[in-house]
């Protein structure tokens, strides 16, 4: 027991053995209570459901300016981007960032989206097995980055590489090469200005409104980081575990393609189930207390939001994957002013991929999938998939 009154816990999520099967982790972190010491990184957990998303909420005790990751590397933006500031900053930044990315806005995309996945699913017509990790779940996070966001060709080829280091670079002793790239990712996105975005494009639409004085050209270059780095890897693992989910559930599929406004209801329940990003931390800006605990000022905090979605505090049989189940409330997203920004884009990809699906009529069958073990995001490396005619 810690001086805050927190239990200790000797466990290492950020083992390759965890990070690839972290749920037995999970359990035990959540059984030991609202809040615990990991004693081998010294910090400061938060996995019931209950309590992580109250400390989402908390943006003003437990703040994000600090940092969000753990080592100084990944926090070195800290205070210049969406998800590493706080106050105004973050709020002026946000709101810019998230003007093409409402539900309004982005009832345009979505036909252009439906096309580009229909052609993709239309190659695989022979009942042939693939990899669903570089066929289909990449198809439209990347194509939505590439014909949206306005960003040179060097760069969108860099992209996936770039998102999978800054996501594996969070960890406690980021890999010598993911920091490297992270840097490199951060000097690109540093480098960028009005001439090099495509004209009428997101990022364009950052430097507009640095023009009229709504943010700093500065935060324009820094908020730009939120389109192209967050967005990919989490929604490529998402739809990775919507397709296994649906695939090793055939019931639940076959519930979807009989009643096809199950759709936005499997979205939500897959980010519950199977959320993609593992955690973010917090600093303490004064003392914060959970459910009798304190976690004292200046101190880390780790959010675990794949623990917190599967607490049975909050959903009953949470390790069940179930279209049925109300699941609007999951953390997969976050909550509270750091938000997941992407949220509607990525839910909406996710939805066009089922209705895609229901509408070529096919059966999912997945092979054993491989588990990536990336510091920061929980998803398949390989996902060997067939798509079946019915009939």
């Amino acid at each position: 027991m810690t001086d805050s009154g927190a239990p200790s816990l000797d466990i290492d999520l950020f083992s390759e053995a965890s990070l690839r099967n972290p749920f037995d982790d999970y359990r035990r972190l959540r059984d030991t209570g609202p809040v615990v010491w990991l004693s081998k990184i010294g910090i400061y957990a938060i996995g019931r459901f209950a309590d992580a998303q109250k400390a989402l909420r908390a943006s003003d005790e437990l703040i994000s300016g600090e940092g969000v990751g753990f080592n100084d590397v990944f926090n070195a933006p800290k205070g210049m981007n969406v998800i590493q500031s706080d106050g105004d900053i973050h709020n002026r930044m946000r709101n810019t960032v998230m003007k093409p990315l409402t539900p309004a806005a982005l009832r345009e995309v979505r036909p252009r989206l439906k096309a580009m996945i229909v052609d993709q699913l239309q190659r695989f017509s022979k009942d042939v097995s693939f990899d669903a990790m570089k066929d289909i779940a990449p198809v439209l996070p990347v194509g939505a980055i590439s014909h949206l966001v306005g960003i040179p060709d060097e760069g969108r080829e860099r992209m996936l590489e770039w998102a999978a280091a800054a996501f594996n670079a969070i960890g406690p002793t980021p890999d010598a090469d993911d920091a490297a790239l992270l840097r490199e990712a951060f000097a690109f996105i540093s480098s960028m200005d009005e001439n090099k975005v495509a004209e009428g494009s997101w990022s364009a639409g950052l430097f507009a409104a640095a023009d009229k004085g709504k943010i700093s050209r500065q935060e324009a270059v820094a908020a730009m980081s939120a389109y192209v780095v967050p967005s990919l890897d989490t929604t490529i693992l998402a739809s990775g575990h919507l397709l296994y989910n649906l695939a090793t559930h055939g019931d639940q599929w076959d519930m979807v393609r009989e009643n096809p406004d199950l759709i936005p209801s499997a979205v939500l329940e897959n980010m519950r189930h199977s959320a993609p990003a593992r955690w973010f931390s917090r600093v303490a800006a004064k003392e914060y207390a959970v459910d009798g605990m304190s976690i004292p000022k200046g101190a880390r905090v780790m959010i675990l939001y794949g623990c917190a979605n599967r607490d049975e505090r909050r959903f009953e049989n949470p390790d069940r994957f179930d279209v049925t189940r109300d699941a609007r409330d999951h953390l997969g997203w976050g909550t509270g002013p750091h938000m997941c920004a992407g949220m509607h884009l990525a839910r909406m990809e996710m939805e066009v991929l089922l209705e895609a699906l229901v509408e070529a009529d096919v059966r999912l069958e997945a092979g054993e999938p491989v588990l990536a073990a990336n510091a920061g995001l929980y998803g398949f490396a390989e996902l060997p998939l067939r798509l079946i005619r019915n009939g």
